[in-house]
């Protein structure tokens, strides 16, 4: 035991600095995802389907008929 008790040990690692690297650790994950979820749908935006006005405002403009049961 005589081998490591001259060893100078100059950081210290408690509780409350391993449960920071862990937050730090998943907030980074989270972000990255989010990133990339937001940098996805800008680069297939032009490739995706619009949806015209015409064919939402004719649906919006009809009464609704009940089935005839």
């Amino acid at each position: 035991m005589a081998l490591f008790s001259d060893v100078a040990t100059p950081y210290y690692l408690d509780a409350g600095t391993g449960s920071m690297l862990v937050q730090i650790a998943v907030a980074g994950v989270a972000g990255a995802a989010v990133f990339a979820k937001m940098g996805w749908a800008k680069i297939t935006a032009p490739f995706r389907r619009k949806r015209s006005d015409d064919a939402v405002g004719t649906e919006r403009d009809q009464p609704h008929q009940p089935a005839d049961d």
